[in-house]
């Protein structure tokens, strides 16, 4: 019951499939996750079920903060979808900051962000290769040209037009459920009555991999919306090498409990 309790409540483990954040998690390490950190008010499910359990809230103890590994559900899914995947990603920006990407190197709000420790970046895309698969579509951002983007925060009042459609149109229509924005002519429409403005109703990040050149994150699918953030990345508890064959998987003894900075 005590461990029924702690994994429902303060802590989830996670196993790491992908090289997405090496060198700072690498595939087969296996983490704690610190899920008391931050306010919650969501149904959970029991572990390894899809039952859920009685709705409820607590206060938190913190907010995200920069520069931190956490662990959220994929925001193109429903928060309360089991089988929605889990990502880990580490936060660059907060509500409210602007971030711009420029030959690889991240600027919050027009200061460097400080790098991780061992960051994964091989090569720079040169300016004039564009990537439109990126977030929010414009045709002229690639992965180490990006930005200026907005991180929006609850309570925002975001003036739409043409432009910034893109840019929108996914946390309007998240936020309202079954509704849908629509464009007539140069008229917003949102399930069939004109807006101008749109008031946003909760708080948003950016994440990025610590492999820059090998991670879908922000860049490609846009903001986390702070309740799809599941915890904190705590430590490695125990790795073992994903390749390994037989019975016994082969450890690797050097990673474990080790701290996740």
């Amino acid at each position: 019951m005590i461990v029924l309790t702690l994994r429902l409540f303060f802590i989830s483990t996670f196993r790491i499939t992908t090289n997405s954040m090496e060198a700072s998690l690498e595939p087969g390490d296996f983490i704690v996750v610190n899920k008391f950190l931050f306010s919650r008010q969501e149904p959970l499910n029991i572990p390894l079920t899809s039952i859920e359990i009685p709705f409820f809230t607590w206060a938190g103890s913190s907010q995200p903060e920069k520069n931190s590994v956490i662990v959220f559900k994929f925001p193109e899914g429903r928060k309360d979808d089991f089988s929605n995947p889990s990502y880990v990603k580490r936060l660059i920006a907060l509500p409210g900051d602007t971030v711009k990407i420029e030959a690889g190197v991240v600027y919050v709000n027009g200061k460097k962000s400080p790098l991780p420790e061992h960051l994964k970046k091989k090569k720079i895309k040169p300016r004039s290769e564009n990537n439109s698969q990126l977030f929010p579509g414009y045709d002229d951002w690639n992965e180490d040209w990006y930005g200026p983007l907005y991180i929006p925060k609850k309570g925002d009042t975001i003036s739409l037009n043409i432009s910034n459609y893109l840019q929108w149109e996914e946390v309007i229509s998240k936020e309202r459920g079954d509704t849908s924005l629509t464009i007539l002519g140069h008229k917003f429409l949102l399930n069939g009555k004109e807006i101008n403005s749109y008031i946003v109703q909760n708080d948003y990040y950016f994440v990025l991999g610590d492999n820059r050149d090998n991670s879908l994150d922000s860049r490609f699918w846009g903001y986390v919306p702070y309740d799809y953030i599941i915890g904190e990345v705590s430590f490695i508890y125990w790795s073992v090498n994903p390749f390994s064959t037989g019975f016994f998987p082969d450890l690797k003894f050097n990673r474990f409990f080790k701290a996740v900075n």
